[in-house]
């Protein structure tokens, strides 16, 4: 009798790391980018080219910076937030000896990254892009200025803030001001 009560609470004591057996400590991380094929760094040190997969613990946040020549640089926080997936691995805990819960805390089964994927749209540099360049052959239009708000841009000729969310990069713009035409960077 005494050997089926230890054997029950040794049984009651591993089920109730839910999340920890389910779904384990890691997680896959993707990042993809338009275009592919540029460098990703990770504030923790690993390194790779787009698209690609780290497997990461699920603790902790970090950063993913994305580059490529020709491109700007682009930085995402990846964080690690408790997930209803998590939390529904560890519900189980509360039925049981409740051990399971700290575990689960502590090594963060419950959590996932956010976001997850990572998916980064490279914003070409002024002069760069190959349409631009081809479009400076064919008609010599100026490129835009681009500013700190994303999807604005200064008009070269008038300096005046146009909205370009819309507009594909490397097509033109009507500067109404000049009635001039200039390159979306």
């Amino acid at each position: 009798m005494f050997k089926k009560v230890i054997g029950a609470l040794v049984i009651a004591m591993v089920l109730s790391s839910c999340a920890t057996v389910i779904r384990g400590v890691h997680e896959d991380l993707k990042v993809v980018s338009i275009p592919s094929g540029a460098n990703v760094n990770l504030s923790t040190g690993e390194r790779g080219v787009t698209p690609a997969t780290f497997t990461k613990r699920r603790r902790g946040s970090f950063q993913v910076t994305v580059s490529k020549p020709g491109y700007y640089s682009q930085t995402v926080t990846v964080r690690s937030e408790a997930s209803a997936t998590g939390a529904a691995a560890t519900a189980g805990n509360v039925a049981t000896v409740g051990v399971g819960v700290a575990v689960d805390a502590g090594t963060g089964a419950w959590n996932s990254f956010y976001p997850n994927p990572v998916s980064i749209q490279l914003v070409p540099q002024p002069g760069e892009h190959p349409a631009r360049q081809k479009r400076f052959a064919d008609g010599g239009y100026p490129v835009a200025t681009p500013t700190e708000r994303a999807g604005m841009v200064r008009s070269p000729y008038t300096q005046r803030l146009y909205d370009v969310h819309t507009v594909p990069h490397g097509a033109l713009v009507h500067d109404v001001d000049v009635n001039k035409l200039f390159l979306n960077p």
